[in-house]
């Protein structure tokens, strides 16, 4: 999640220097960041669970299927 929060603060800060004529610090982005990153934490782990459950369902999709056989001629 350090790694995504940084992520989030980079993101924050690039939305701020657009509005500014001043440059904008890591820490005045941080501060802004913090009161939005509930909410987009939120996010992360709901698409991180949700590429799980893709995961699982993909492994059972393919162990499921039995292997495809040649067609024996008949005799």
């Amino acid at each position: 999640m350090r790694v995504e929060w940084f992520l989030w603060v980079s993101k924050t800060r690039k939305k701020m220097q657009r509005g500014r004529k001043e440059r904008v610090t890591h820490r005045m982005a941080m501060k802004s960041a913090a009161l939005t990153w509930p909410k987009e934490k939120t996010k992360i782990l709901n698409r991180i669970k949700r590429e799980e459950r893709r995961a699982v369902k993909e492994a059972q999709k393919t162990a499921k299927q039995p292997p495809a056989k040649a067609p024996e001629p008949a005799s």
